[in-house]
């Protein structure tokens, strides 16, 4: 069997592995609906309505499935599958108890979804499990060489995830002092390039051969390529170029953002009040200091606003007037305060920000004047984030971490805001959701840093 039609084969194994699970999951719901709601409802459905609800459980799933990544399979690490999976399923049976009770005209029981939940959850973690298995069984670890520039480019794929299950690294190279000659030699005996932080010339160079050879080249995007890829392609006198410009988006989408902003605003306040009232009641209590804090921040164009939190740390907690990030054991966090950032209860009062027009629920997280300043002064392109309006969440929430180096923040703001609409805010919102659950994604920097850069490291 030649590799073409192994390849084939391999994906055809995968491709039914996930439509036999959104198969089972689906008729089990099916069978549910026929046997134990359909028959009670005023109006029963027949032949051709329980086929349509049937496309919608198919719909529903599948949908949320494919929106927090539980059919990445290969691509994420196995317990992020189940997580995955587990959140879309969640959604899924409340989604479908509501439309159940709408058909019923009455709040039907929930304890039939509740068992499905349960049933479902664990048929998917082992879907998952063994999926997993059988994707490394059938994909054996790539032989590897990286290339970098310097170290700190080196480090950054270290967050790259399965690294060592997808990739057998056999050699590195340090491109400044590697001929391409002698890279192209080591080339021929390995099966994947990773290129990161590498000059744009030589990492051209490579990227074609690579090509031309048959090899998989992964390439780590400088921040140039980034607003490159993300501008409109065009014809100038049969001529292909990239059109790139300052974000620049429509009025209608800017409408529709600004209403979604103050109506999902306006229901999370309300919904949210409870809890917002137990944890100013508990801050309070704790050292009789107020219960919120205010603090500029950076929004569109630079322009400066006072951003509400909850007060997570000790009053006066930068009294020597020196701005920095929360360290992964600082002393400065107050026991409330620890729960609260763990359980993200501390950023709720930013709610009242994007009712009023200074947020907006999807966009770059706004940072402090003082912080961006000290950015800037390495990386000048720091400020491209500041195109739109600062946001509540977004891709470097979503897909990376409090402490994530800058430059791959930048990466990620600059995604988003080339790739602005209403499904992708809606998406990212969603996926929100599901990264309060992941602890990792609130580690602080290291101890005595104060902002998240990486400290330069001696050659």
């Amino acid at each position: 069997m030649n590799n073409r039609t192994r390849y084939k084969n391999e994906k055809l194994i995968l491709y039914f592995s996930k439509a036999f699970i959104v198969l089972v999951f689906s008729c089990a719901l099916y069978f549910v609906w026929t046997e134990y709601y359909n028959p009670y409802i005023p109006n029963p459905f027949y032949k051709y309505g329980n086929y349509m609800l049937f496309a919608v459980f198919v719909a529903v799933y599948y949908a949320f499935v494919k929106v927090y990544g539980g059919f990445m399979v290969g691509t994420a690490q196995v317990h992020d599958l189940i997580f995955s999976q587990i959140i879309a399923i969640g959604f899924q049976q409340a989604i479908l108890y509501v439309i159940f009770s709408l058909l019923s005209y009455r709040l039907v029981s929930p304890l039939p979804f509740f068992i499905m939940f349960v049933l479902f959850s664990a048929f998917a973690s082992l879907w998952a499990l063994v999926t997993d298995a059988i994707y490394f069984k059938l994909h054996a670890p790539k032989k590897t060489v990286v290339v970098f520039e310097n170290i700190d480019s080196y480090l950054s794929l270290k967050g790259i995830r399965s690294i060592d299950k997808r990739f057998n690294v056999v050699r590195t190279f340090n491109s400044a002092k590697t001929s391409l000659a002698e890279l192209f030699e080591q080339i021929r005996s390995v099966d994947a390039v990773f290129l990161c932080g590498v000059p744009s010339d030589y990492r051209n160079e490579v990227v074609k051969y690579c090509i031309a050879n048959g090899k998989v080249a992964y390439v780590k995007p400088k921040i140039s390529d980034t607003i490159i890829r993300g501008g409109r392609t065009i014809q100038l006198m049969n001529v292909p170029v990239y059109r790139c410009k300052r974000s620049d988006t429509s009025l209608i989408y800017q409408l529709i953002k600004r209403f979604f902003d103050i109506l999902l605003s306006l229901i999370a306040i309300i919904i949210s009040s409870p809890i917002m009232i137990v944890t100013a009641i508990a801050i309070k209590a704790y050292d009789k200091g107020p219960a919120f804090y205010k603090q500029v921040r950076l929004t569109l164009n630079g322009k400066e606003f006072e951003i509400i939190k909850f007060r997570s740390m000790i009053q006066n907690a930068e009294k020597d007037g020196v701005a920095r990030l929360a360290g992964d054991s600082d002393d400065r966090i107050t026991p409330v305060g620890k729960i609260i950032r763990k359980l993200r209860i501390d950023e709720l009062p930013q709610l009242f920000n994007i009712l009023k027009g200074d947020m907006s629920f999807v966009g770059p997280r706004p940072e402090r004047p003082e912080i961006a300043a000290e950015y800037e002064k390495d990386m000048p392109e720091f400020a491209l984030r500041l195109q739109v309006k600062a946001g509540l969440t977004g891709y470097a929430q979503v897909y990376g971490k409090y402490n994530t180096p800058p430059y791959d923040k930048v990466q990620m703001d600059l995604m988003y805001i080339a790739h602005q609409n209403i499904l992708e805010d809606i998406k990212l919102m969603l996926i929100t959701f599901k990264i309060l659950f992941v602890p990792s994604s609130t580690e602080g920097v290291a101890e005595n840093q104060k902002t998240a850069k990486r400290e330069t490291r001696k050659k």
